[in-house]
Formats: C-alpha cells, sequence, structure tokens
C-alpha cells in the first residue's frame, strides 16, 4: 500500500463466515479413527437443535453440513473431511459458534449466555485460530504474522487467502508465502483456492492496469471500464446484502457529492443476483454513479480482479493504471484532496 493502513474492521466482519471445506459430514459412527467427533454441551440449553454449517468458498453461499438433536443441553456430530476448515456451529438458529474443525476428537463447551467464552479441545488448528482475535487475520501486522510464522498450519493459508485480497503485498512476499507452506498444507482447500486467486491478485497490485469489463448497467446496456478514460475512478465491489457495503455506501455518497465534479466517478459492480433487490439498494442508498452488474454474484469479472468477499475497491487513474486498492473512506478523501490541489496549482 502507499501507506499503514487501518485494520478492515469492516469487510472482516463480512469476512467472518466465508469459510468452506470439501467434506463429507454424517452421524454415522464408522471409521471415526479417520474423521471427527465432536461432543458439545450448551449450558442454558435443555433441548433444540444444532447445525454444521460452512459457506462454500466459489458460491459464498452457507451451506449446511449436518444438523443433530440437542438433548439435555448435549449433542453430537460425527463426519470427516480432506483437511482443516472453519465451520459454523449455530445453536437454535440464534448463536453461533465459530471454530476450525479437522479430523480429531473435539469438545466444546458453552454457556448460551456467554457464547464468546466458548472452550474447545481437540483441535490443533482451533488452538492456533483462537489464539488470535478475528480482526487480527484481517490486519496486515498480525495477519503478516500468521502466515509467516505457521506454514505448517490451513489457519495460515486460510488467512493468506484473505490478506492477499485485502492487501498490495509485494510480489516477492507472495510468492515467499505460498512458496513456504508444508506439503500437508498445499494439500488443504484453502491452499488451492489461494493458488487459483493468486495470478488475478497479481495482475490488480498496484502500478497494473486495471483488467478491462464490459457489464450491463441498471438499463440493461452494456459499459466498459474504457468509457471513463481521462478520470480518476474508484471500482467499488459490493452487494446489495452485505452490510458493510451498505454502511460504507453512505461514506461514498458524501465523497462522490463531492468531487464528482472533478475528474472523479465511482463505478458500483454489484455481486448481486436478485435484481430487484439490487435496485432497492441503489435507491435506498441513493446511489447517483455509474452502477453495473452481471446479476451472476461472483462471476469472470470478480474473478479477474481477485474479489472472492466484499466490499473492495479499486482506484484507478485517468490512464486506467491501479494506484490503491481497499482504501478507505477517509484515506480516499484525503488521497483525492491531495490529487486535485496538485492539479489546481499546476493549471
Amino acid at each position: 500500500m502507499m501507506k499503514t493502513k487501518k485494520p478492515k474492521t469492516k469487510i472482516s466482519l463480512q469476512l467472518l463466515f466465508l469459510f468452506t471445506v470439501l467434506v463429507s459430514c454424517n452421524t454415522n459412527k464408522n471409521n471415526i479413527d479417520e474423521g471427527y467427533s465432536i461432543n458439545g454441551t450448551i449450558e442454558g440449553v435443555a433441548n433444540g437443535k444444532a447445525i454444521l454449517a460452512k459457506l462454500d468458498l466459489v458460491t459464498n453461499e452457507r451451506v449446511d453440513v449436518d444438523s443433530t438433536e440437542i438433548k439435555n443441553g448435549k449433542f453430537k456430530f460425527y463426519g470427516s473431511l480432506e483437511s482443516p476448515y472453519v465451520h459454523t456451529l449455530l445453536i437454535n438458529k440464534k448463536s453461533n459458534i465459530h471454530f476450525f474443525l479437522e479430523n480429531s476428537n473435539i469438545d466444546i463447551k458453552a454457556n448460551i449466555n456467554e457464547i464468546e467464552n466458548v472452550k474447545i479441545i481437540g483441535s490443533r488448528e482451533d488452538s492456533l485460530f483462537r489464539s488470535y482475535k478475528t480482526d487480527d487475520i484481517f490486519e496486515r501486522k498480525k495477519g503478516m504474522e500468521i502466515m509467516l510464522k505457521y506454514p505448517d498450519y490451513s489457519f495460515a493459508a486460510f488467512t493468506a487467502y484473505y490478506q492477499f485480497q485485502l492487501y498490495n503485498i509485494h510480489l516477492d512476499t507472495l510468492d515467499i508465502i505460498v512458496n513456504n507452506f508444508k506439503e500437508h498444507v498445499t494439500k488443504s482447500e484453502y491452499y488451492k483456492h489461494l493458488k487459483k486467486l493468486l495470478p488475478s491478485i497479481k495482475r490488480v497490485a498496484i502500478s497494473q492496469p486495471a483488467p478491462e469489463f464490459s457489464i450491463p448497467n441498471t438499463e440493461q446496456k452494456l459499459m466498459s471500464l474504457n468509457e471513463f478514460k481521462g478520470k480518476y475512478v474508484l471500482i467499488d465491489f459490493w452487494a446489495s446484502w452485505c452490510a458493510p457495503c451498505r454502511a460504507t455506501n453512505l461514506e461514498l455518497v458524501k465523497i462522490y457529492n463531492r468531487f464528482s465534479n472533478n475528474d472523479f466517478t465511482i463505478i458500483g459492480i454489484s455481486v448481486d443476483k436478485d435484481r430487484d433487490r439490487w435496485l432497492n439498494a441503489i435507491k435506498t442508498d441513493k446511489l447517483s454513479w455509474t452502477n453495473l452488474s452481471n446479476l451472476k454474484g461472483w462471476d469472470k469479472v470478480s474473478t479477474a480482479y481477485g474479489v472472492k468477499a466484499v466490499p473492495q475497491n479499486f482506484l484507478i487513474d485517468p490512464t486506467g493504471i491501479i494506484i490503491d486498492k481497499n482504501i478507505e473512506p477517509e484515506d480516499l478523501v484525503e488521497k483525492l484532496e491531495n490529487i486535485f490541489s496538485n492539479k489546481k496549482r499546476k493549471s
């Protein structure tokens, strides 16, 4: 980055549940030695239902892996998976417990009124995962520590998957991190997705030309990035269902109203699938800039930009070169002030 960034707390809230793994889960006790068992005890809950869930990294949609009854505050899950992955337990569809699941015997104990103080024993990966705060995973310095210090953990590959999207990490450093992972980690789903993501991340590094695209606007007219040459453009990837995106929209509206009379504009690229929901969000948030969407969710455009979670953005100069990425609203204001005050002095 051009300068040290603040922790991406908004995006981390959205990313917290974007975890998946190719997994076969069932309640059959056969072959448990080769799989996992989860023994749960939840104080304050007599009976109910526990759901074991994940989100698919390709679709970013929740997948319910398994479910079981809670009886006298206790429940069990049995299954197997190919590599450690973060899963979520939903207790009576209200309280969530995020944890790293792996093939081992895992004990989970919690009080429904203090679910954040859950105790989990039996998972090597989860012990490391739980030793960091959630925001640490998405903060640059702590994230770099995890990636470099723990190359024998899938948790480190998981961290890299999001760090690579959030920050403009030097290309040599990207390769060092990727090549440093131990062999068993390179067989994990996190690493496989990371390797697929890497070429796109390198293509959209700062100083690289922004990938061209042709996407329908709200009137279903195709528009391309090339049409905006000569302006500073913030390409903002978002979605109507993304709470942090909608909160950021409020700030972006102020910025757009302030700088749009200069050579600055915003292109909103939505990863929505529902046209009505997308249009309603544009109207509600008063997004008067150019709004585009293929209405296919995560598509070839988001893939070209290495975007697998939202919100994310890219600041493009008048020649089409990326000059910043994932810039916070307050930092964007400062940057635009400097750009346009310098232009005035030169004119």
